[in-house]
């Protein structure tokens, strides 16, 4: 490790790093000037050069290491294609200056942060990132404010286990989003409406979001959807359709493995819907092949539905 930390290459653009106890640091406190990517992992001594620019490096990587860095200078790094921060228990915030914006941000994975608390309250700008994903970070509250104009190109949001994220932030959200997937973040699926969501025509909610026992709640999903997928909803009793009617443009809706889902609550499903799947589903599965008198009526117009997976 002494030779690495003391070799000063003029051509080097790609360099990972793995599973290092020592402390180390690079040499000037700098990564190398041609470096175009970097992949760290496990290297929770490293000191992490902050203090100056990087143009050329297009993609990041660190994973469980850099236990010393708090806020990431995401300022230093205007040319990045794809960022990725996972396991850094340390983190806390990123770190952008006035109107600089990551004009080449693509995809931007954050997950395993416990102490990462807030995006930039202003100055986040990154005009062509097309996937988002946020995953197992405790103290987050919020989503960055104005994704709208900040994410203007955005098609993927994923957020899981951030249990303390209860509504979408103001200033609207990304026009071109498409597909949202939400893993166990009760109180965003316990929230009274989606009202920003409009744009989204692919839904992915998963479990186990205990203590949810009806779903959805009445005007809580966005009229655009096109496909539902519910998964591993460990509470789950009965699917309300007072919820799914005003999705007039719906057509696959995916229920798996919900152990306790039993009961169709309302009138029927609504009516756009061609195909219904439905796997591990146990309650459900035997109220639908007797054809029970009470549910059935409320799902045969749909054309195609599958169990386990057969058609019936």
């Amino acid at each position: 490790m002494e030779a690495i930390t003391n070799i000063q290459p003029t051509s080097l653009q790609s360099l990972s790093l793995w599973n290092c106890s020592t402390a180390i640091s690079f040499p000037g406190d700098r990564l190398p000037a041609s470096l175009k990517s970097l992949y760290i992992r496990g290297l929770k001594k490293l000191k992490f050069p902050v203090q100056h620019k990087h143009e050329l490096l297009e993609s990041l990587t660190m994973i469980n290491s850099c236990d010393s860095l708090k806020s990431l200078p995401l300022i230093n790094f205007p040319n990045l294609i794809d960022l990725k921060i996972e396991d850094c228990e340390n983190m806390e915030s990123l770190l952008v200056l006035g109107s600089e914006s990551l004009k080449s941000l693509n995809y931007f994975e954050i997950g395993r942060c416990p102490n990462f608390a807030s995006f930039p309250g202003e100055g986040l700008c990154m005009p062509n990132l097309t996937r988002f994903i946020i995953y197992d970070c405790d103290k987050l509250k919020t989503l960055p404010d104005q994704m709208e104009t900040v994410f203007p190109k955005m098609e993927y949001l994923h957020i899981s286990n951030c249990q303390q994220i209860e509504s979408f932030p103001g200033g609207g959200m990304p026009p071109n989003l498409r597909t949202f997937y939400i893993k166990n973040c009760v109180k965003l699926l316990s929230n009274q409406a989606w009202e920003c969501m409009d744009m989204v025509t692919s839904l992915e909610v998963w479990g186990p979001c205990e203590g949810i026992k009806s779903f959805p709640k009445e005007s809580l999903l966005p009229p655009s959807l096109v496909s539902l997928h519910l998964y591993a909803l460990s509470s789950l009793e009965t699917l309300d359709c007072k919820g799914l009617l005003h999705l007039t443009s719906l057509q696959q809706l995916d229920i798996v493995k919900c152990q306790k889902l039993e009961n169709i609550a309302g009138e029927k499903l609504p009516l756009s819907l061609k195909e219904l799947n439905m796997c591990e589903c146990p309650l459900l599965k035997q109220r639908c092949h007797k054809k029970d008198r009470q549910m059935w009526p409320k799902i045969c117009h749909v054309r195609r539905i599958k169990i386990d997976y057969r058609w019936i």
